[in-house]
């Protein structure tokens, strides 16, 4: 069965579809065949439609960026997607996000339409990500008008839904009427590595890991500054950024780490805690490596966190953040070796039973198939 896997590449969107994908290739016995197509990076004319804005009213929402980014991706893979069904009749298409999709609505008449959501428009609606200050809560009813109702649309039209996490999948059901039976969660997937074996001896100076593209928004300079004030001259504190920060006594910063690549690999082997003190998230991905490494973690209460942190048996999970808290947190996970390693070994087992790549390919392939074989074409 021919399918087309078309993947937001923004953010940590790009790992998602990834890992299935390669995983349905490697596995002739699924019956998948994948066919990849990126949303994003748009092609230069397009970028440059997606990206006006006008300064003076995007302060309020007022400009369109949201809406006008969303409708130009949409179309463009709406696009692509067309080509590619001409050439190679497809048997159904799976995309991730919504926001690249909104244009896809009409195509799910003709084919089983999957669709990936890391956050619905009304979870996003209710946070920065959508509306960043007061005026522009105050003008969202109208300013994201469009977004919601093609969403909806595109929801309703949609023969699966595949939340990242139970909460997304909470939203669908609650604030779009969705049925139970039409939301399956499919989180962020990876293929696990071997599990570490027992408690890691007292080293001189443990390994402080952060992992985060945006520095600022993953909560970088508020580890820095903690790391300064407490831990330097014991520990050491790992930067994996994308975001130029300037090395320091006892502080590393690594640039240019492809995920699965054996750098960023040594990078979690030597980790002796995750410290993720994200302001703004929709979900963590950084946190499922972490889980599936058998890393201690560290974690703002934000995105998913709470529900794959297991309510903060599987991690020291920051109801509030900030240095207080956060030094607090980290002091209590390097002194009690034993209680992190006991986490760790539980989000361990989490990991294996919710994100292994491979029972993961699995089940998407199982519901593609189901989709197929109850499909009608107008």
């Amino acid at each position: 069965m021919r399918v087309a896997f078309v993947n937001e590449n923004t953010l940590g969107h790009a790992s998602y579809l990834r890992p299935l994908v390669r995983e349905l290739e490697r596995r002739p016995e699924l019956e998948i065949e994948p066919r990849w197509l990126d949303a994003t990076p748009l092609p230069p004319a397009l970028e440059r439609r997606a990206g006006f804005t006008i300064p003076g009213l995007r302060r309020w929402g007022l400009d369109g960026a949201r809406a006008r980014w969303r409708k130009v991706v949409s179309a463009h893979v709406r696009r692509q997607l067309e080509a590619l069904d001409a050439r190679e009749p497809l048997a159904a298409t799976v995309v991730n996000t919504q926001s690249v999709a909104l244009a896809l609505t009409p195509l799910a008449a003709r084919m089983p339409l999957f669709v990936c959501l890391d956050a619905t428009f009304a979870q996003l609606a209710r946070t920065p990500w959508f509306v960043p200050n007061a005026p522009s809560r105050w003008f969202a009813p109208w300013t994201l008008a469009s977004l919601r109702r093609r969403e909806r649309e595109l929801v309703s039209a949609a023969a699966r839904l595949l939340p990242w996490s139970e909460a997304v999948g909470l939203s669908l059901r609650a604030d779009y009427a969705v049925p139970t039976a039409k939301v399956s969660v499919l989180p962020p997937s990876l293929e696990l590595p071997v599990a570490r074996a027992g408690v890691r001896g007292p080293r001189a100076r443990p390994q402080l890991l952060f992992v985060g593209g945006d520095f600022t928004r993953k909560g970088g300079p508020l580890l820095c500054e903690c790391f300064r004030r407490e831990f330097a001259g014991r520990a050491e504190l790992h930067l994996v950024t994308q975001t130029p920060v300037t090395a320091e006594a006892g502080i590393r910063v690594h640039r240019g780490l492809v995920a699965g690549s054996a750098p960023w690999r040594e990078r979690w082997a030597q980790a002796d805690l995750l410290v993720f003190p994200s302001r703004l998230e929709t979900f963590g991905i950084v946190l499922v490596e972490a889980l599936a490494f058998g890393v201690p973690i560290v974690s703002a209460d934000v995105g998913a966190a709470r529900e794959l942190l297991l309510g903060g048996r599987a991690g020291w999970l920051l109801e509030r953040l900030d240095a207080a808290s956060l030094t607090t947190a980290i002091g209590e996970a390097l002194a009690q070796p034993a209680l992190a390693q006991a986490k760790a070994t539980l989000g361990r087992r989490h990991a294996e039973q919710q994100f292994d790549v491979r029972a993961n390919a699995e089940r998407l392939a199982a519901w593609l198939a189901a989709a197929r074989a109850g499909f009608s074409p107008p």
